[in-house]
Order: structure tokens, then sequence, then C-alpha cells
């Protein structure tokens, strides 16, 4: 399983190191196979202020069966991220990431993905890592 996490920020605000987070997830879900359906999950983290914000609308989910791909978009609270430290700050990222993926799996099963079985790796490895709020 391949994950790629990048950010729309307002410039006001510093990214942690998303990068990190992206790297410890591909290493720990490297070998591990939930099904055919999805095979690569593309996230883009929205944190902007008042004034950007109708520039960085949140997309709808996308999957691609063709791609085996999971595309989606979720938006940071401004106000709540500037008032936080880079520790706070990707616990926040790590802990609305988890929030949103649990959500899309639960919404909606996916066919050919085991989606309980990825949540449940996805919060023990977070867990593990400290960063679920």
């Amino acid at each position: 399983m391949i994950f790629f996490i990048t950010t729309e920020s307002s410039y006001e605000i510093p990214t942690p190191n998303i990068l990190e987070l992206e790297e410890n997830l591909n290493l720990f879900f490297d070998k591990r196979n939930y099904g055919d359906a999805i095979a690569h999950i593309s996230t883009i983290v929205i944190c902007v202020s008042k004034e950007f914000d109708f520039l960085h609308p949140v997309r709808p989910n996308k999957i691609s069966k063709k791609k085996s791909k999971l595309g989606f978009e979720f938006k940071l609270d401004f106000q709540t991220y500037k008032a936080m430290n880079d520790e706070e700050r990707l616990k926040y990222i790590a802990s609305e990431y988890f929030k949103n993926l649990k959500n899309i799996f639960t919404s909606k099963p996916i066919k050919g993905f085991d989606s309980e079985l990825f949540i449940q790796d996805l919060e023990a490895f977070l867990t593990a890592e400290k960063l679920l709020i």
C-alpha cells in the first residue's frame, strides 16, 4: 500500500513534517494487503485562513478502480492549527487524517477492500506513534 500526503496552507502558518508521517505510513503498510480495490491513498490536507477559504474547497472523495486509488481531502480549522506548536499540529493532522479515513470506509463499504482491518491497523500505527489526540 502506498500513501501520499500533501498540504494546501496559508503562508502565515508553518507546516509540520508531513513527509516523515507519509514515509512512516509507507514503511508500516509496505507489505500489507487489504484487497485489490485500493493500493494507493492520496490525501490533501487543507488549512487556510478565512480570507482564502473560498479558494480551497474540499473536493469529493474519488476512487479510481482502474488505478486502485483513493483520493480525498480534508480541511483543518485554521485558528486551532495556528495556535498549536509543531508537535500538536502533527497530532492534529494525524488525528483528522484517521477520523476522515475511518468515516470514508465506514460510510460506504468498498468491494474488494478489507476496510475494517485497514482501519484497525491504521489506528494501531498512529497510537504506537503517539499521534492520535
